[in-house]
């Protein structure tokens, strides 16, 4: 991956963890109480009941919790500022 790569991959990632962090459960609700799978995925042409009504997927969707998405952001940085050191040490 190309250090534009890596930089443009970071910038979307804060971005969407800057969206996502206003979602989590309304002020009388504590969210830190309600189980959350890391990981839900959502089958092509089945629909699916929300509060805003019902949604069925085009594709096979794959949804990540916010603590997993923060999990998988770490690692994206940690994995660019690796990359980094080790291109800066191989000059």
């Amino acid at each position: 991956m190309s250090g534009c790569g890596v930089l443009a991959l970071l910038v979307i990632t804060s971005g969407l963890t800057g969206c996502a962090t206003g979602l989590s459960g309304s002020k009388g609700s504590p969210a830190s109480n309600i189980y959350q799978p890391p990981v839900l995925v959502l089958p092509a042409g089945q629909p699916v009941r929300t509060e805003m009504g019902v949604y069925t997927p085009e594709k096979r969707e794959i949804w990540h919790s916010q603590a997993r998405f923060r999990e998988l952001e770490l690692q994206v940085q940690d994995l660019a500022a690796a990359l980094a050191q080790e291109r800066a040490r191989a000059k």
